[in-house]
C-alpha cells in the first residue's frame, strides 16, 4: 500500500501525532487523506483520541511545514520512505515503534542487503580502532554492510574500514540527512553520498539535539542482523544500541577489553550479560550461520590457515595478540635485542600479519 508523501506528511505535522498514533489511525481509516478528512466525531471513536486531539488532527496540519519538507527533499535528492512502502526495510518494520517515514540521501539499494552494526566510543583507544577497522573489513569482504551512528570515533572508523575494503555502510543519523554533523564528518559524507546511505528518522534540516541520539540507536539495531561493540565505556551510549537490540531479539556482541581500561567497562559488563564474546568476525560468522546461511567451510579454512613462521618471527609472532604491546616487552620478552626485535616485526609488518600502533605498540592481526 502506497500513500503519497504530501498526505503522510500532512497529518506527520500534526502536533502530537506520533508513529504509533499514525500507524493505528491509518489502519482504521485506511488512509492518511482518510484520517485528515474525518470529523472530530468519527475521531473522538478511536480509543485514546480525547476532543482536543481531535481537533487537532482535523484543523492542525502545518501546511508550511509541508511545503519546506517537500521543496529540501526534491532540491537534495532524498528519498521519503513511509512504514507502508514496500521499500521500507522488513527488519524495521518488525521492532516496536519503527518510525512513519525514513529520509534516505544515497544508494537505496544498500537497504536489500544484510546489515550488520559496528557501534562504540566517540573516543576509542588505539586498540579499539584498530579491532573496529579490522572487524568492518572482515565482515565488507563476508558482504555485509556496515551500518552505524555516523559519530566521531568507533562509528566512524567503522563506516571508513567499510569503504577501504570496497564495501558499503548506513549511516542513521540524529539529524536530518541534509546537514552535516559532525562537521570533521564533511569528507565521510561526501563518500556516504557516492557509495553509502546517511538515514534519518528526523525530517530536513533536523538539528543535532542531544535527544536525538539515543532515539535513533533503535533503528541502527533494527535493520541489523547483530550489533557488535567494539569499544565502550560504563555510561557510553552504544550500550543503549545493544539494549535496543537485546530487546529486538537481535545478537549482541562485545570484544573484551583490559580490565583496567575505562574504555572497556561497557563491553566487559556486557560479555559478563551474556553478550558474544569476539576475538574476530569468525565469532559473529558462527552465531549467524543458521540465520543467513553462511558457509563455514572458508570461515574454518582461514581459522586454520596461521602464517608459516619460523624462528624468530615465528616468536615474535606468537607472543603478539590483539593487545597492543611495546617494543622494549616484546624484546624483554622473546629474549630478542631491541634492534633484532625492531627488525623482526618490521618484516611480520611488511608481511600483513603485524601492526605497529602510536608509540612503539604492535599488535597481530
Amino acid at each position: 500500500m502506497k500513500f503519497t508523501s504530501e498526505n503522510l506528511l500532512r497529518l506527520y505535522s500534526v502536533p502530537g501525532i506520533g508513529g504509533v498514533r499514525m500507524r493505528q489511525l491509518i489502519s482504521i481509516f485506511g488512509s492518511p487523506e482518510n484520517v485528515l478528512n474525518a470529523s472530530v466525531r468519527e475521531l473522538m471513536e478511536v480509543e485514546g483520541i480525547d476532543k482536543i486531539r481531535a481537533s487537532k488532527i482535523h484543523s492542525g496540519v502545518d501546511e508550511e511545514f509541508v511545503r519546506e519538507q517537500l521543496v529540501r527533499v526534491n532540491d537534495y535528492g532524498v528519498k521519503l520512505l513511509s512504514y507502508w512502502d514496500e521499500e521500507y526495510p522488513e527488519r524495521l518494520k518488525s521492532i516496536f515503534d519503527p518510525p512513519p517515514f525514513l529520509f534516505a540521501r544515497g544508494d537505496f539499494s544498500i537497504m536489500e542487503k544484510p546489515a550488520f552494526a559496528i557501534v562504540g566510543t566517540r573516543n576509542p583507544t588505539s586498540y579499539g580502532r584498530m579491532i573496529t577497522e579490522q572487524i568492518a573489513a572482515d565482515l565488507t569482504k563476508h558482504n555485509f554492510v556496515i551500518i552505524s551512528g555516523f559519530a566521531r570515533g568507533v562509528d566512524t572508523a567503522a563506516h571508513k574500514a567499510a569503504f577501504k575494503h570496497g564495501g558499503k555502510t548506513i549511516a542513521v543519523l540524529g539529524n536530518g540527512v541534509d546537514l552535516i554533523y559532525p562537521a570533521a564528518n564533511r569528507e565521510l559524507y561526501s563518500q556516504m553520498l557516492d557509495n553509502g546511505l546517511l538515514l534519518s528518522e528526523y525530517p530536513m534540516g533536523a538539528v543535532p539535539d542531544a535527544g536525538n541520539f539515543p532515539k535513533r540507536n533503535r533503528l541502527i539495531s533494527g535493520m541489523s542482523y547483530g550489533v557488535l561493540i567494539t569499544e565502550a565505556g560504563a555510561k557510553s551510549g552504544a550500550l543503549l544500541t545493544a539494549m535496543y537490540g537485546l530487546d529486538q531479539n537481535r545478537e549482541i556482541f562485545a570484544v573484551p577489553g583490559t580490565v583496567v581500561s575505562e574504555n572497556s567497562k561497557g563491553t566487559n559488563k556486557l560479555i559478563k550479560e551474556g553478550a558474544k564474546l569476539v576475538e574476530s568476525v569468525d565469532d559473529i560468522l558462527i552465531e549467524l550461520k543458521s540465520i543467513l546461511n553462511i558457509n563455514m567451510d572458508s570461515v574454518e579454512a582461514k581459522e586454520k590457515a596461521l602464517p608459516d613462521l619460523k624462528g624468530s618471527d615465528k616468536l615474535v609472532y606468537d607472543f603478539l595478540s590483539l593487545e597492543p604491546v611495546h617494543i622494549d616487552q616484546i624484546a624483554y620478552k622473546t629474549g630478542l635485542s631491541t634492534s633484532e626485535a625492531l627488525s623482526v616485526l618490521l618484516t611480520l609488518e611488511l608481511m600483513g600479519h603485524i601492526k605497529q600502533l602510536a608509540g612503539k605498540m604492535f599488535v597481530r592481526l
